[in-house]
């Protein structure tokens, strides 16, 4: 009988360590390795996963692969990375911070060299900090400890939420140099997947969600369902239906939690047939129905549209 995996969400690492920091269900931090695994051999990451040992030495294997951690060195995993045999020496001292895949996916719809980041990383998920960088990573994960500590207030979450997109970025633009060629933005030839890639990220951008269905995206393209996500998972490392339904579902929580329309006006929106097929959407992605979701997640303007507070 095949080994059940673990999956290692931002849930499951809040429920196995109450102890440690989580933001509602887009940040998880920790500076204890014994977390990631919560006593299984391996787990399969659906976070996006960043480990930074500031002391001693670390290793682990990234889908059978072994990988050493020293210090200020900065592993990344990528969600649906197979992770296991974690094992570090006496002295060692690390930073973990976990965002979720959704959180991911709002950070990425519109980011021009993100794909191309996430493929590198793929690759090369050891990042070994320079000086500067190691400055700069510190401070923002000071920050973001600071404020967990804090006592909550009003603005607490939007700030945390920030601050993580902010560290984020500055991580992609941190290995930018080793993914984006100095010619990047002249006239270069343009490879036929990464093309069609990049036409398939923008359609499905800005369709907020309405559509979910490869077919509707080849039929964009003239192309046929199976050669369009041939494509997309050639490039991209990821399922084209999964990238689909991480972009709905990432639109249908916005409208959840920061407007205050009904369910039945947001399932109209995003064109389902009936309420009780947007029930059905939403449970399977995200474990609850839409009435669910809403009341564990009280309405509140959205962070994008208020105003900063003033002395």
């Amino acid at each position: 009988m095949e080994e059940e995996i673990r999956l290692m969400d931002i849930k499951a690492l809040q429920e196995y360590s109450r102890q440690d920091s989580c933001i509602d269900d887009y940040l998880f931090m920790t500076d204890r390795l014994e977390n990631m695994l919560a006593g299984e051999k391996s787990a399969r990451t659906k976070v996006f996963l960043m480990i930074y040992c500031t002391r001693g030495e670390v290793n682990l294997e990234l889908n059978n692969k072994s990988y050493r951690l020293q210090t200020d060195d900065l592993l990344v995993g990528l969600p649906n990375t197979f992770i296991g045999k974690i094992l570090a020496s006496p002295d060692y001292q690390v930073k973990i911070i976990c965002l979720s895949g959704r959180f991911i996916q709002r950070l990425t719809q519109t980011e021009k060299y993100t794909w191309k980041s996430f493929n590198y990383l793929h690759r090369n998920p050891i990042k070994h900090l320079g000086k500067k960088e190691k400055s700069l990573f510190r401070l923002y994960l000071n920050l973001i400890e600071n404020k967990i500590t804090q006592k909550e207030n009003p603005y607490q979450k939007e700030i945390l939420l920030y601050l993580s997109s902010a560290f984020f970025t500055e991580f992609i633009a941190a290995i930018g140099k080793d993914t984006i060629s100095p010619e990047e933005g002249t006239r270069q030839p343009v490879n036929q997947p990464d093309f069609i890639f990049k036409r398939f990220m923008e359609a499905l951008t800005s369709d907020n969600g309405r559509h979910r269905t490869l077919a509707y995206y080849a039929e964009q393209f003239n192309y046929s369902p199976k050669y369009l996500s041939r494509i997309i998972k050639q490039v991209s490392g990821k399922n084209a239906l999964t990238l689909i339904h991480e972009n709905a579902i990432e639109c249908i929580i916005h409208e959840l939690r920061y407007s205050n329309k009904s369910i039945k006006e947001i399932a109209i929106a995003f064109e389902f047939s009936n309420i009780s097929f947007f029930a059905q959407y939403v449970k399977k992605h995200l474990g609850v129905t839409p009435s669910e979701y809403r009341s564990s997640h009280p309405f509140t303007a959205d962070p994008k549209e208020q105003d900063l507070p003033t002395d």
